[in-house]
């Protein structure tokens, strides 16, 4: 199994989402995936200010 195909599943399993269906599966992978990496993103944003920030 693909790791982000892996990654998004365990999130359905997590959170208690409605699986999809096989003909929705790719689309609903690519959008978890999608909304996954920009929360990962803006953490890292905030966390980067957020230290450099107190350094001065």
């Amino acid at each position: 199994m693909h790791p982000v195909k892996s990654l998004v599943s365990i999130f359905i399993d997590v959170f208690g989402i409605t699986r999809p269906t096989p003909q929705q599966e790719a689309r609903a992978t690519t959008f978890i995936s999608i909304m996954l990496l920009l929360t990962l993103m803006a953490f890292l944003l905030f966390a980067y200010g957020f230290f450099h920030g107190f350094h001065r």
